[in-house]
């Protein structure tokens, strides 16, 4: 007997939820019993498949919208996408953005439920079949994917809300309504520990598995959560300057990077092609999550004035100006030169980022200036001068009989360039040396940044010997904003950088055709307000209501 292959079960539960459908959901509210579903293999294997689907994609799923869309990298072209509270002053406990509270402890509970009736199944019904040894040992490696799914699901939740329940148990409603919150340091080390004991068990990837599936829990994925959660414990605004804690980060990173080539993970030379149809194959990706055949991103990010498409993600001037020279030296809008044609001769990513004026994109030259086929007055042009370049696939055409409308779509979880970075940055705040290495860390800071800006396609020119740790510092949150853009980070960095003063203006560039070409103005399109209470996300008054012991974040 052939039981179904988990990547398969994941696509297409990733196709349906796309379109809106809700499927697979295997608890106690499910036509199932739990006997019905810890009896039957390919039921329980289900209900693992269930708890995968509440892993994140960020294809325009915040709010209708990407979240870098609430940072200083983009906004979002459609006012009426509620991504906007985020930034406008109308977020609140009664009016709440990305609030993922229910959606994520509905994913523990159910996580908690299969660890809890699993344990001990034999289905001893199938073990004559041919395919009973292959299924024991897929079911032998769910509990530990399942518990990863848990760790991960706690960290999205501690990020957000701060101190929240831990819960490891299946409760009654009742008992869930009197949970007092944890800290987040409790919170975080629960996941550091999970994410500890699981990459003991779990396989390095899954060639030596029946089914051989991408897209499952491996050692790696376990490792790079470890990396980013000891990181952001170690942040501002999570604590005060530890240097144990940086170290703890700085190691945690290690431990993936020193068994990179045992992992199988090494930066690929082609930037572009780690975020394509076919990411869930590159050796940089170390988790991705499959939101099966689509042209829905496409649509929402096809230039205004391109068939099909409606604009959405619009990047900003600061995002753009933060990509270097080629020499790496900085953009400077007061060099003649440089404000005369801003889009030459800059770092490669840039362009692999960012759709701009004069760009063949997706397939012809874009005319963003004002009165061109892609820019204002056209309703819903850019109102800063750019379009995504970013995840979207410029291979899929909505002409009228085209039948490439569609594409698999995969969303990068985890990379290797972001652990390198996540290592960066803890050695320099560990140890106040960019160049500082040792037996245990035999890696520098600046070592590791330099792998990532010294790959193949970008080659951006290494970061010299001798700098002190604030330059050092300051160039790496730039090399983490441009390397990361639009993977939904930069949200989360402002914020446990405590930054997010720095982000309060935001800028687009205004492009005029002339006789002899285009003229470049750089403008504030708007002034944010920031408040100190943003760092952290309200808890719903919803919430709040069912259990009162929840409390609140301040200046909710």
């Amino acid at each position: 007997m052939k039981h179904m292959n988990l990547r398969n079960s994941l696509l297409l539960l990733a196709a349906l939820s796309f379109a809106g459908c809700n499927i697979l959901d295997c608890d106690e509210s499910s036509d199932y019993s739990k006997q019905e579903i810890f009896d039957s293999f390919t039921r329980s294997k289900n209900m693992v498949t269930n708890i995968y689907s509440y892993l994140p994609s960020d294809f325009c799923n915040t709010e209708g919208a990407m979240l870098d869309a609430a940072t200083d990298d983009a906004i979002h072209v459609y006012k009426s996408s509620n991504i906007w509270r985020f930034v406008d002053g109308t977020w609140s406990a009664n009016r709440t953005a990305n609030d993922v509270w229910g959606t994520y402890y509905t994913a523990i509970r159910s996580a908690n439920l299969y660890l809890k009736e699993s344990e001990g199944q034999d289905f001893k019904d199938w073990e004559f079949s041919d395919d009973y040894q292959n299924m024991m040992k897929a079911f032998a490696n769910y509990p530990y994917e399942v518990r990863f799914l848990r760790a991960f699901f706690y960290f999205e939740l501690a990020k957000r809300y701060h101190n929240i329940p831990l819960v490891t148990e299946v409760l009654t409603t009742d008992e869930v309504n009197k949970l007092v919150p944890a800290s987040f340091e409790e919170v975080i080390k629960f996941v550091v520990d999970e994410c500890t004991a699981v990459a003991e068990v779990l396989p390095v990837n899954y060639t030596g598995f029946a089914d051989k599936e991408t897209g499952r829990i491996t050692k790696g994925a376990a490792l790079a959560l470890k990396s980013r959660a000891t990181l952001y414990a170690a942040s501002p605004l999570f604590s005060a300057d530890d240097k144990s804690k940086w170290k703890a980060a700085a190691s945690a990173a290690y431990e993936l990077i020193g068994a990179s080539n045992e992992l199988g993970y090494k930066l690929i030379g082609s930037f572009v092609n780690q975020f394509g149809s076919t990411a869930n194959t590159r050796v940089e990706n170390i988790l991705v999550r499959p939101v099966g055949e689509t042209g829905a991103f496409e649509q929402a990010n096809f230039p205004m004035g391109v068939e099909g498409g409606k604009s959405s993600t619009c990047p900003t001037q600061n995002l753009v100006d933060a990509f270097e020279m080629s020499d790496g030296t900085p953009f400077d809008w007061n060099n003649p030169a440089h404000a005369a044609n801003p889009y030459a001769n800059r770092d490669p990513r840039l362009a692999l980022t960012v759709a701009y004026n004069g760009m063949n994109w997706p397939k012809n030259t874009l005319e963003i200036w004002e009165g061109g086929a892609n820019g204002l007055p056209i309703l819903n042009a850019t109102p800063t001068g750019y379009y995504l370049r970013k995840y979207v696939n410029n291979a899929l055409n909505f002409a009228s009989g085209s039948t490439t409308t569609k594409s698999h779509h995969f969303w990068v979880l985890f990379r290797y360039a972001e652990v390198l970075l996540n290592y960066a940055e803890a050695m320099v705040n560990a140890f106040d040396n960019p160049d500082y290495s040792d037996a245990d860390y035999p890696l520098s800071a600046r070592e590791a940044l330099n792998q990532i800006r010294g790959r193949a396609t970008v080659n951006m020119p290494a970061l010299p010997a001798g700098l002190s740790k604030a330059d050092f510092i300051a160039r790496l949150k730039n090399e983490r904003r441009v390397e990361l853009a639009f993977e939904g980070h930069r949200f989360w960095d402002v914020r446990r950088w405590k930054a997010l003063n720095e982000t309060a203006d935001i800028y687009g560039v205004k492009v005029v055709k002339n006789d002899t070409g285009y003229e470049y103005t750089k403008f504030l399109y708007e002034h944010r307000t920031i408040t100190d209470n943003l760092y952290f996300y309200p808890i719903s008054n919803v919430e709040k209501y069912k259990n009162p012991n929840l409390g609140q974040n301040p200046g909710w």
